[in-house]
Order: structure tokens, then C-alpha cells, then sequence
């Protein structure tokens, strides 16, 4: 078996070159209904808090010293209310759902009145009582994303939707549809249009978390990680719709979904994947059933019943032995031969045992990759392989947003040194394709802006496109005032990443380590943080300046 091109993923990990058990540990694991039945809600929403402005920036400061110090004190209060709707899993089965939705509060005109509407997708977890509308709660999984997104949009006069997703919180469904397009999209939109009812109906009611505000018609959608998915599926599924989409915002997500796996399978093993992958897998098998006849037949006999999300934090699933920490693949030797090559011993994502995936799966799934190349992959260019079969890779191809040309005003974020969603492969590909599109055809009159937050390996990135700022089609410098805010993201991110690593350093040397000892405490503990911490908080910064501009144009 000739192995694939696989250099065009290397970068991404071996960039920062300290990859570890503990980086692993650490990282915080931040990603449906017909016409006939679009609508189906619970009518009486469940109030779980209200904040004033001044709470809100105190929750901020607690759940995040890195968040605060890049968002802008609240001008709002924030109502936080639950709300219930009807959806589906991935083979169609109904199922129920829950999302927070946020409102904002107070006699200024930021908010009241007219107000925009921000859809959020949330990031990846393995936890089954992850809910949104645990604003300022730190014991729940989603209470400091939650408290982020509520300081930086609600506080400033958004009203926020974001759905939990099927399979979390009070779902009944013992499994979630992750990074399933269609089921995703469907579902954000029914989450959309139940609170957008909802709203109605409670001002009619004369509810008083609800009379203050009004829904203007503005409707911006952003997400983060796997919500950087889910966000760029549904502005798809709107826009195919015809529906009016102000701006999205989708931020450092597995667009490329196919090439993604391929590279991973390959063995350019991803920060996390012993998480992601059974949540894809029972995912994609329940759309037809046609990926394995049983769970043996992907995972290895000593993991197989894992079922996410559950009850146990990642960390918990690992001391029960429930999970490998890291170990995706099996270290050569691998009784294949021709997979030696590609299973280092000691590469990240391998070992000897205790590993996640079948051999015989793997080598089935690279065989076919031999077969039938991703061409982003092959070096070749930047679609999907045109006929893949394994049936693993037809469902990833079935889920990759490569082809997606938004119409409306669009932001791209991530950070180029992501040992969790790859930048080049991922961000850097919808960048060829949206460019290669505006410059083939200016009349289908682009408007997008990728940018990269992290200006602060440049003197050592070899990477053959080092840009940190990409501008396609109508973008331009004067859209949202992109060269002064870029900037000043790009030197937020930096100062928080001189954080991030000189706190760590501190500690180790206050606990009487070395000053070698206390440098590698300050690489470990920015790599650790660097995806679900600094990009995200980063990104989300971005993200606000970019809607802001969008929402104050006539």
C-alpha cells in the first residue's frame, strides 16, 4: 500500500513540537424538522437567571481571566431563559431539545427595542448535562463558554440563541448527531424559529423579560470548533432557503470534514480524538448503519461500549479505563506492514496497546485512501475524493462543507498552530476555494474575511502561505475597519499567549523547579489552552467587532 501525501498536515503539530500526555489531559474538549412540522416548543419558558450589567463582568472575571481581559464591559443586563423544542437524530427518529436563550436588560437604548438576533453553536462535549443557559455556573461544562458568549453579545444588546443539541441536557436521545450536517443545520434553524415564536408570544403575554426587546430581523450566526461546522452548515441551509442571513462567523471548524479524517487515519493524529471519534462514529453508523455491522468492527473489544456523551467528564472516562487517554492507534509493529511506516511508536496518538481504533479498520479506511485521494490531501487541489468507498469516507465526504460560497458577509477565525482542528487544512482550504471562486467569477460578489489570530510564530513558520489575513472578493480594508481590529486581535492574542505562559512559569518556579522546567510549564500550558482557550476567546473577540460593524450599517 502507497501511503498519501500526507506532508500539507504535518504543520499544524509540528510546529509547537511539545505534544504530551499532559497537553491531552489538560485540553478542554471544546462543535430537523420538515415544513409540516417546523415548530414544536414548550410555551412556557423556564427563567433560570437574571444578571445585571455589573454581575455579568464579575461572572466574566471568575469563569475567565483570558475572556475579560479582551471583552468589553456589559452595557445590558442579561435574562437568561430556557427553551424546549421538538427535533430529530440522525436516522430521523424524533427527539426533544433544549437551548438557552438570552435577552438582553436595562433602560439604555443598546437594550431595548429593535435587537439583533446572534445564533451560536456551541463546541464539542462529552458531558450529557452540558447546557447553555448555565450563565456564571463553573460546576457545569458549559458554564464558562456560556458566560463568554453571554458577556460578549447579550450584554451588549444581541439576543442570543444556542441550542444544547440533541442527545444533551434533557434529550432523551442517548446519542448526538455530531457533525452531522443536515441534522445539525435542521436542527439550529427549528431552535432559531422556536425562540423567534416564542419571543412573539411572550410579548404578547406581557412577559416581562420580554416586552423591552424586539426581534429587528438581524440575524447573525457564529460558532466555535464543531460549532464552526454546525454555524457553516446552517447559513448554508438558509441560504438555500432564501432566508436572510445578515453575517456569519464561523470559527475554527472541520469544514474540511473528509480530509480531516484522512489526514488523521494517516496518522497525523489530532489533540482530543480519542473523544471525538466515538461521538462521530455512532453519529454517521445511525444515519444508514452501513459503517460497521458492529462496534468491534471499528473499535478495539476493551472500548467498544463507549457511548458519548455520558455522565463522566472526559478525565473520569480515562482513570476507568473507558477511553485511552491518547492512544488512537496501534504502534508498529501493527502486523500490517504496510501501516509500519505511518505508526510510530513514538508519534502522538500511538501505542503498543490500549488503543481506540481496529488496525484492520484502519488499514481498510487507508486503502482506500490509496484508491481514491483527497485531492487536498493528494497535494492535487482542494475537493474531496470523487468516489470514495469506504463507507466511513463516504459519510465524512457526505459531511464536508468544501463547495459552500456564502452570499452573505462572512469571518473565518482560527489560529495556525491548532493541534486540535488543523488551520491549514481546514480554515486554509475554504480560503483557496473561496478565492479561486471570486477570482474565476467576480459576479458572484464574495464578501469574506479569514483571519488568522496568531501573529506570533511568524519569524518561524515555515509554512508555504504564512498570511494571517485573507480578504476575497468585496472584503476590504474599509468593510469593518479589518486592518485596525485585526491588529488589535492579533495583540490581544499575543499578550494573553505571554499570559498564559509566564503564569504557568511563575508557578513552577515558585514550587522551586528550574527555569528549564518553568520554560517547558509555560510551552505546555499555552498548547494546552491554545484551542479551547486562546482561539476561541480570540475568535470570539473578532467575531463581535465584525457583527458590530454589520449591525450599526443601515
Amino acid at each position: 500500500m502507497v501511503l498519501p501525501n500526507t506532508s500539507i498536515i504535518n504543520k499544524p503539530i509540528m510546529t509547537r513540537g511539545i505534544l504530551s500526555l499532559a497537553i491531552a489531559s489538560s485540553l478542554l474538549l471544546a462543535g430537523c424538522n420538515d415544513d409540516n412540522d417546523k415548530i414544536g416548543f414548550n410555551n412556557t419558558p423556564q427563567h433560570i437567571a437574571s444578571f445585571t450589567a455589573a454581575q455579568i463582568d464579575q461572572e466574566l472575571e471568575e469563569a475567565s481571566e483570558i475572556g475579560k481581559a479582551v471583552t468589553p464591559n456589559a452595557i445590558c443586563g442579561v435574562t437568561v431563559e430556557k427553551i424546549s423544542y421538538q427535533t430529530k437524530g440522525s436516522a430521523g427518529e424524533a427527539t426533544n431539545a433544549t437551548a438557552a436563550l438570552m435577552l438582553p436588560s436595562g433602560d439604555s437604548d443598546e437594550c431595548q427595542g429593535d435587537r439583533p438576533v446572534l445564533l451560536h453553536a456551541h463546541g464539542t462535549a462529552t458531558e450529557k448535562n452540558y447546557d447553555f443557559t448555565q450563565v456564571g455556573n463553573l460546576d457545569n461544562p458549559a458554564g464558562a463558554r456560556s458566560t463568554l458568549m453571554a458577556a460578549n453579545f447579550a450584554a451588549q444588546g444581541y439576543i442570543v440563541v444556542v441550542p444544547n443539541y440533541a442527545g444533551y441536557d434533557t434529550s432523551t436521545l442517548d446519542y448526538h448527531p455530531y457533525l452531522n450536517k443536515k441534522q445539525q443545520s435542521e436542527e439550529m434553524v427549528t431552535a432559531l424559529d422556536t425562540a423567534r415564536a416564542l419571543i412573539k408570544q411572550q410579548q404578547t403575554a406581557n412577559n416581562a423579560n420580554y416586552v423591552k426587546v424586539k426581534d429587528s430581523g438581524k440575524l447573525f450566526i457564529t460558532g466555535y470548533s464543531q460549532g464552526g461546522h454546525v454555524a457553516m452548515a446552517t447559513a448554508r441551509l438558509l441560504q438555500d432557503q432564501n432566508r436572510v442571513v445578515t453575517a456569519i462567523a464561523p470559527s475554527s471548524g472541520p469544514y474540511a470534514l473528509a480530509a480531516f479524517g484522512d489526514a488523521i487515519v494517516s496518522g497525523n493524529v489530532n489533540v482530543g480524538a480519542t473523544a471525538f471519534v466515538p461521538l462521530l462514529a455512532r453519529s454517521l453508523q445511525n444515519v444508514d448503519g452501513k459503517i460497521y455491522r458492529n462496534p468491534t468492527e471499528i473499535f478495539t473489544n476493551q472500548y467498544a461500549d463507549i457511548k458519548l456523551p455520558t455522565t463522566s467528564t472526559f478525565e473520569d472516562l480515562i482513570i476507568a479505563g473507558k477511553l485511552p487517554q491518547t492512544a488512537l492507534f496501534q504502534a508498529a509493529p501493527t502486523g500490517i506492514p504496510q501501516l509500519d511506516p505511518v505508526s510510530p511508536s513514538d508519534k502522538f496518538g500511538f501505542a503498543a496497546e490500549n488503543y481506540l481504533i481496529q488496525t484492520s479498520f484502519r488499514a481498510a479506511y487507508l486503502a482506500d485512501v490509496q484508491a481514491n485521494p483527497d485531492s487536498l490531501i493528494a497535494g492535487t487541489g482542494v475537493l474531496p475524493a470523487e468516489n470514495p468507498q469506504n463507507e466511513l469516507r463516504k459519510a465524512l465526504k457526505a459531511n464536508d462543507l468544501r463547495g459552500y460560497i456564502p452570499n452573505m458577509p462572512t469571518l473565518i477565525c482560527g489560529g495556525n498552530q491548532d493541534p486540535t482542528v488543523f488551520y491549514d487544512l481546514n480554515t486554509g482550504a475554504m480560503a483557496a476555494i473561496l478565492e479561486n471562486v471570486s477570482q474565476q467569477n467576480p459576479r458572484t460578489n464574495l464578501n469574506v474575511t479569514v483571519l488568522d489570530v496568531d501573529s506570533t510564530n511568524e519569524d518561524d513558520d515555515d509554512r508555504e502561505d504564512k498570511s494571517i489575513l485573507t480578504l476575497v472578493g468585496k472584503a476590504s480594508m474599509n468593510d469593518w475597519d479589518v486592518s485596525t481590529i485585526t491588529k488589535g486581535v492579533q495583540n490581544q492574542f499575543a499578550a494573553t499567549v505571554q499570559l498564559v505562559g509566564n503564569n504557568a512559569a511563575q508557578k513552577v518556579i515558585a514550587d522551586g523547579g528550574t527555569p528549564a522546567e518553568a520554560q517547558e510549564a509555560a510551552k505546555i500550558a499555552v498548547a494546552s489552552t491554545y484551542h479551547a482557550g486562546l482561539v476561541s476567546t480570540a475568535c470570539t473577540n473578532a467575531t463581535r467587532q465584525f457583527f458590530d460593524q454589520e449591525f450599526k450599517q443601515s
